[in-house]
């Protein structure tokens, strides 16, 4: 209480101070606020896993190719010819399994979307036409722990896959779709049965609730096989997974097969992408603007906390000659010390009360950034890391001024009085 009336009696240049920790706390808060969505976001477990994967660019040949076969001669479907090349590759050694989808790797960018109705509720997710060996080469986890097995089942059975996060977080029904059959809203006539249910898998590694929300439906060899225009092998993706411990440059020595094993009427490999190299070139605009984006809040960090640790030691610095009067009349070098740090932490903590106010209300009226959804434990989070390294701004301006301070001698106090 000899705290508050201090500083109420001194209300004129404190409350200067207050305002200016009032301000300073929000616009930090506003900085952690965004470092932690942004870190947790980034974090978070993709739903996929690309090691030892590839993507196979495919093409077809010209008539200024020697091995052309012109239309009229040919006996085959480009659909036929993208099923026997995956044929062939699946019998490499090296190859683990082979998937074909559209619109439906990772990394793609481009999507195709698809509405379904369960009863009168009506779902927009992203549709992923694949074969089940898309959930073996991108290691999809079913939602009960069982691996990608019942994933790979459900499309061969011709049924599909969703995502657990179909719902939003909010929604109070039956979560579970598991069995249940919906229907297209654009067709009636397709009917999907929901056979299996994979773990949450995120669009990319900077979003986290955009394009998160897909179905999985059977992509058969009959649909590719009836496919014979000259640009669907652009549209077709050809994915891989390679056997654990393979050797380097398995991208090389299978480019070095395109010419020969692995050309099919018309189609070949044109090029073989590391999904390595995929996700860093899909990612690297996100990381350029991230980067930018730490660099400037540093900056406005930095500058934060040297004007937090400015006006404390200004302030603890013009108070020299009071201390050097406390010390005179009996007052403890330590004692001095600690009432001059509950000082700074008191004037924070009636600064940070209006501050929480202002904060959460920034947060629930969604102008903060970082992807994740606005709630009670992301603003706890934020607002107690504010508050940390708000406390640890304070007691470094004061610490070295008041350190100067208390060693003063009584009479050289007086004097200076």
């Amino acid at each position: 209480m000899q705290l508050l009336k201090q500083i109420w009696n001194e209300r004129r240049s404190n409350g200067w101070l207050w305002a200016e920790l009032l301000i300073v706390f929000v616009v930090l808060w506003y900085i952690v606020d965004w470092t932690y969505a942004t870190a947790r976001t980034y974090y978070e477990p993709l739903g996929y896993d690309i090691t030892n994967t590839y993507y196979l660019e495919l093409s077809l040949k010209n008539n200024k190719s020697d091995s052309y076969i012109p239309k009229g001669q040919k006996e085959t479907t480009t659909g036929q010819d993208i099923i026997e090349l995956t044929n062939r590759l699946r019998r490499l050694p090296e190859v683990e399994a082979v998937s074909i989808s559209v619109n439906a790797r990772p990394y793609i960018g481009s999507n195709s979307g698809i509405r379904f109705r369960l009863d009168t509720l009506v779902r927009s997710p992203l549709k992923r036409p694949v074969t089940p060996e898309f959930f073996q080469v991108f290691r999809y986890q079913s939602a009960d722990g069982q691996g990608y097995r019942p994933l790979v089942q459900a499309i061969k059975n011709g049924n599909s896959v969703i995502g657990e996060n179909i719902w939003p977080d909010d929604y109070k029904g039956d979560r579970t779709l598991l069995g249940k059959e919906v229907i297209n809203v654009d067709d009636s006539t397709n009917v999907y049965k929901i056979a299996a249910v994979s773990t949450k898998v995120r669009y990319n590694d900077f979003w986290s609730n955009y394009g998160d929300r897909y179905m999985a439906v059977p992509f058969t060899e009959t649909e590719l096989a009836e496919n014979n225009d000259d640009l669907y092998p652009v549209n077709v993706e050809v994915c891989l997974r390679v056997k654990p411990n393979t050797a380097a440059g398995f991208s090389e020595r299978l480019m070095e097969l395109s010419d020969t094993q692995l050309s099919v009427g018309n189609l070949f490999i044109l090029k073989v992408h590391d999904y390595e190299a995929i996700r860093e070139i899909y990612n690297r605009s996100n990381v350029n603007q991230m980067q930018t984006r730490f660099w400037m809040m540093g900056f406005l960090l930095v500058n934060i906390l040297l004007g937090i640790v400015g006006t404390f030691w200004f302030r603890t610095q013009h108070r020299r000659g009071e201390l050097g009067l406390r010390i005179a009349v009996g007052s403890t070098r330590m004692g001095i010390w600690h009432r001059l740090n509950k000082e700074g932490l008191l004037l924070l903590t009636l600064a940070a009360v209006p501050a929480a106010v202002l904060c959460y209300n920034i947060g629930y009226l969604e102008l903060t950034e970082g992807g994740i959804e606005w709630s009670i434990l992301r603003f706890l989070i934020a607002f107690c890391a504010t508050c940390f390294l708000m406390a640890l701004m304070i007691l470094i301006g004061i610490w070295f001024p008041a350190r100067q301070a208390i060693r003063v001698q009584p009479a050289e106090a007086l004097r200076e009085e």
